[in-house]
This record gives structure tokens, C-alpha cells and sequence, in this order.
């Protein structure tokens, strides 16, 4: 009992003696180097634990000191000398580290040689012509960052591989500092080894999915010079259709006596049949669910079947479509699908029966198109317009996209544009066609991309038709998740003001709508954005900026989760209507909530 009390005693004078103490860094305003050294720094890191005593705390301080100065050389002071003073005042003992960094080095010429002895100076080599020091990054002069030479030596090693020669490797490297000039020189050997063609690929883990689908994926033919491009845009287009979770493409150590290099590609299937389901609360629909049955790989060759149902109180739907990847050629697509839906909304109630079917093809990395044909019958009923229609339409989409995130964009610009002529198959004489213009863009308003400045214009026009002649779901209806929130749901239009069905909507063929949203990032998780929208629906079959404008305001609530970010927006109407015949009722309500996932555009 004695012995357990003598430690416990023992122990606690060291506990409380433990000197908490603060760093602080003085003399160097190199940023980049600062947040270094700080990473490195073991006082910095070991705060948390404090010594036991001063003389604990001199010593950590003086075996920290070799990795500030490592860090320093690496940011090219090479010149630096680090002075400290302790100060025991306070709560904490206050550490002073005060650098003197000296003049920062630069780079003096970079150079590459190769061959037996590394004595000759790399000039043109076979397909590759003269590499330079600016060509990977080091530039004469700036800064003699240990980074920069470290990634030019891999950036080397990536252009000899995309011009024919991926057995290269880095033979001998030196690194010169230059007390008197106060320059660093930095000089590499490398080995380029034999100029390489494609051979043939051996596949690796295929179970379910057909050699020829892989095959039709590669960006190389075989017998060609190799070309690490190829081999990177292969791998891209292979895990882009999510058929696998991993791909690893590599090659043979060295070429057969063809000078071919033999390939290998190892993948790791994913599964093709995937189940969802879910339940909702919408304020427009009211609780809900959805349920989805998708198969990605029918018969192996990365073909997909879907099914989907969604059901509300105010709307359903049940869908199937059937996709069919690199028709005809690679990045276009052929889907057909059809679907049966109730819509039961304020401004009408319409069963529609859709059957359609469309070629979408990749023409480049930024831009998309497709075109397709569809059959629709709808039936209208308590609106103001009821009537049967049996439409016949040809479908055409282009958008131009330079954005960094389909559901996040930071950056950049999109432009989208629809085009869609329709014609009766009951009324040989009743065609229209309906078109929309949708233009985004987003401005960086911080360095760190934390406060972003997006706008959104669209136009809308339907033209060839009377307004009674064209199904009222086709028609312009402002008010929605994304335009005019805090109007009542699609019902932003002119409005019928006899009976019956006084106050429904009657639709417009022209349209304007605009939003304005300041996205604030306040932390990593959440976010907020105030918007503003404004729009106009008119009976004329162009847009008039002279007609009526409407306006809302709101805030929104951004959660940004793993797969993007989460929408919460509440919204009010600035112009909110009264209905017809009603002096104290409006057609608006006071305000209106929204959620979705994505941002708004």
C-alpha cells in the first residue's frame, strides 16, 4: 500500500510541472516556406505534451532547430541561421524562433545528358526534339525550389514516355549550390532505353464483361509507337463506364525482338446490378417514394436496362429505358425508353404516355449533342386549357460546358441550347416548335473558391402555334425549384381571369428568367446562399422585356456531402400575387421551401 501511494505522489508533481508553452515564428515572410516549417516543426506538433521542464523545453527546442534549417534549404535559403529566445511569462512559456532567411537562390541552367558516361548533352532525341528545363517547369532565375527539381525529373520522365520511350529511367542526378552566385544547378543523367511500340494486351480479372468491350476502349493499336497519352486516355475511358472500380494498365520490363512492348491490364469488376430506393417530403408533391432496378452490363457488353417509379400525392411515374453504349462508334450512345406519368398540380392535371428513343454523342471533352425522336400522347383536364394531344417531335440538344463540377462549378462557363419542333398527329395542320437558351456562368470571388458569384439567363420561345393549340404542359410556367422560387409551382404566366377556372394559369410561349446567387462557403461542411430571381412569362411567342417582371428573394443552406451538395432554400415572392375576385387572398404563399441535390445551376 505504501509503494502504490509513493508513486502516485511521485507522479503528480511531474504532471503539474509540465510547462505549456507557445512558438512563434519572426523574420520570415515567405508564406510557403512559414506553413513548411511549421508542418515539419516538432514543437509545433508537440504542444499537445508538453515538457516536464525548462530545460526539457531549451532541448526540444535545439534538436527542432536541423529540421527548420532542412526546411529553409529546401524553400533555396540556404544562407538561413535561426536565433531563439524563451520567455517563461504568462500562462505559457513563449518560444521565439527568429529567422534570418537570407537572399533566396535561383536556379541556374538545367541539364539533361544521357548516354554511356553520361558525358553527352541531350539534344534531339527520336520523336521527342529538345527538352528543356522550361519545359518542366524550372525556369533560369526563379526560385531553386527542392520541389520544382524533384518534379522535373518526373516530368522528364513523362515526355520521354508520351514520345516512345516508357523504359527511361533516371541515371545519375547532381544538385550544385553556388555560395558566391548564390544560384543552384541542377543536372540529371538519364537512361532512355529502347524506342517502344505497342504490343500485344494481356486482360487481367474480367468475369462478367466481354474482352471485346475492353478492346474497343483502347486508344493505342498495336504495332504503334508508345505513347503514355494513349495509355492514360485508355484507362479513362475504361473506368468511365463504371463497369470497374480499378484499372491498372502497365507493360512488359523490357521490348520482344519486334521492339514491342507487351501489355497488361488488370481489372477489378464492379457490380452491374444495383437496387435504390427512397422516401421524400416535398412541399409542392407532398411524401413520397421512389424505387430503381439498373442492370449495367446486359450481355457483357456494357449495355444498360433500368426501371424506376416515383409516386407523390400530387405525382407519379413509371419509366424503363434501355441504353446501348458506343453505337456505331466510341463516346455515342443509343437509348430508348418510355414512360406513363400523372401530374396533378394547380394548373392542371395530365396524364402523359411518352415513348422516345435518342443518339447522344461526345463530340469533345467540353461539348455534347444529341438528337433524337419522340411520340407523346397528354391528356389535360382541370385547367385552362383542357384537351387531348398526340405529338410527334424531334428532339435536339447542344451544351457547351468549361465547368470544373457538374455538381459543385466554381469557374467557367456553360452554355446549353433545345430545340424541339413538334407536330400533331391528330391535326396534320397544328406543328410548333418549342426552344430554350440556358447560359451559365461563375466567377471566383476568393483564391480559395469559397465565395462564388453564379448567374443563369434563359430564353424561351414557342412559335408556329396558338396558344390553345400547344398542351398546356408544354407552355411556359415560371415558379419552379430553380426559377421564380416563391412563386406558387408553375404558375407564373398570364392568368385566366374569368370562370371557370378563374386564376389557373393559361401558359405563355415566351420566356425570360434570370438568377443571381452569392455561394458563401463557411465552412467545409456547410455553406450559404442568398439568390435572386426574376422572369417573365408572356402570351407573345418571343420573350418582351417590356412586359411585367416578376421577383423573389431567399437564403439558401448548402451541405456539401461526399457525392456533392445538399440544397435547402427558402424562398418569397416580392410580387406576390392577388387572385382574381379575391381582395385578401393571394395566389402566392408567404414563402416556399426547396430541396434538392446540386446546386441550383
Amino acid at each position: 500500500m505504501r509503494r502504490a501511494v509513493f508513486y502516485t505522489f511521485a507522479f503528480i508533481p511531474t504532471f503539474l510541472c509540465a510547462l505549456a508553452y507557445e512558438v512563434n515564428f519572426v523574420g520570415l515572410d515567405d508564406k510557403d516556406a512559414l506553413k513548411a516549417l511549421k508542418d515539419v516543426s516538432d514543437l509545433v506538433k508537440l504542444q499537445d505534451r508538453p515538457p516536464a521542464s525548462i530545460n526539457a523545453l531549451r532541448y526540444r527546442i535545439a534538436s527542432d532547430l536541423p529540421n527548420l534549417l532542412k526546411g529553409l534549404r529546401a524553400y533555396a535559403y540556404y544562407d538561413a541561421t535561426i536565433a531563439t529566445r524563451v520567455e517563461n511569462r504568462g500562462k505559457a512559456v513563449q518560444v521565439y524562433l527568429y529567422i534570418y532567411p537570407g537572399p533566396q537562390y535561383k536556379l541556374g541552367p538545367y541539364e539533361i545528358y544521357h548516354g554511356v558516361g553520361c558525358i553527352d548533352l541531350a539534344g534531339e532525341l527520336p520523336r521527342c526534339g529538345v527538352i528543356s528545363g522550361e519545359q518542366l517547369g524550372l525556369t533560369e532565375g526563379k526560385a531553386a525550389l527542392s520541389v520544382g527539381i524533384v518534379n522535373a525529373e518526373l516530368s522528364l520522365l513523362n515526355k520521354l514516355a508520351h514520345c516512345g520511350y516508357p523504359l527511361a529511367y533516371i541515371d545519375k542526378r547532381k544538385v550544385e549550390v553556388d555560395m558566391a552566385s548564390k544560384t543552384v544547378n541542377a543536372s540529371v543523367c538519364i537512361q532512355e532505353g529502347p524506342l517502344s511500340k505497342f504490343g500485344p494486351s494481356t486482360l487481367f480479372g474480367l468475369k462478367d464483361v466481354h474482352p471485346r468491350y475492353i478492346e474497343r476502349r483502347f486508344a493505342w493499336k498495336e504495332g504503334e509507337i508508345y505513347d503514355s497519352a494513349k495509355v492514360e486516355e485508355t484507362q479513362r475511358r475504361i473506368l468511365k463506364s463504371d463497369l470497374f472500380s480499378s484499372v491498372l494498365v502497365s507493360h512488359a520490363e523490357g521490348v520482344d525482338s519486334e521492339g514491342e512492348l507487351p501489355m497488361k491490364i488488370r481489372l477489378t469488376e464492379a457490380k452491374h446490378r444495383s437496387i435504390s430506393a427512397s422516401v421524400f417530403y416535398a412541399t409542392v408533391d407532398g411524401p413520397g417514394a421512389s424505387a430503381g432496378w439498373t442492370h449495367r452490363n446486359i450481355r457483357g457488353m456494357g449495355e444498360i436496362f433500368s426501371a424506376y417509379g416515383e409516386w407523390s400525392l400530387r405525382y407519379w411515374i413509371g419509366s424503363a429505358a434501355y441504353t446501348k453504349p458506343d453505337f456505331l462508334r466510341l463516346d455515342q450512345t443509343l437509348k430508348f425508353w418510355g414512360d406513363i406519368s400523372r401530374e396533378n398540380i394547380y394548373p392542371y392535371l395530365a396524364f402523359t404516355y411518352r415513348e422516345a428513343q435518342r443518339i447522344e454523342r461526345k463530340i469533345n471533352p467540353k461539348t455534347t449533342a444529341s438528337v433524337g425522336l419522340k411520340f407523346e400522347y397528354i391528356d389535360v383536364s382541370e385547367s385552362a386549357s383542357d384537351g387531348h394531344y398526340a405529338l410527334l417531335g424531334i428532339p435536339i440538344y447542344a451544351r457547351y460546358d468549361t465547368t470544373d463540377n457538374p455538381l459543385n462549378p466554381t469557374k467557367n462557363y456553360s452554355i446549353t441550347y433545345q430545340l424541339t419542333p413538334y407536330q400533331s398527329v391528330l391535326h396534320g395542320h397544328e406543328h410548333f416548335l418549342k426552344q430554350r437558351l440556358t447560359g451559365c456562368v461563375y466567377f471566383p470571388l476568393t483564391e480559395s473558391k469559397w465565395v462564388i458569384l453564379a448567374l443563369r439567363a434563359q430564353f424561351g420561345s414557342i412559335v408556329g402555334a396558338k396558344r390553345e393549340n400547344v398542351p398546356l404542359p408544354k407552355l411556359f410556367l415560371g415558379g419552379s425549384l430553380d426559377d421564380l422560387r416563391g412563386y406558387k409551382y408553375k404558375t407564373v404566366s398570364p392568368l385566366k381571369k374569368n370562370h371557370p377556372h378563374r386564376n389557373r394559369p393559361l401558359g405563355g410561349r415566351g420566356a425570360i428568367f434570370a438568377t443571381v446567387e452569392t455561394r458563401f462557403r463557411v465552412t467545409e461542411s456547410f455553406g450559404i446562399v442568398p439568390f435572386f430571381d426574376i422572369g417573365t412569362v408572356t402570351e407573345s411567342e418571343y420573350p418582351q422585356v417590356e412586359a411585367p417582371w416578376f421577383k423573389s428573394v431567399g437564403l439558401g443552406l448548402r451541405y456539401f456531402a461526399f457525392f456533392g451538395p445538399v440544397r435547402f432554400d427558402i424562398a418569397r415572392a416580392i410580387n406576390r400575387r392577388k387572385k382574381y375576385g379575391h381582395k385578401n387572398s393571394y395566389l402566392d404563399p408567404p414563402v416556399n421551401f426547396y430541396a434538392s441535390v446540386g446546386q441550383t445551376f
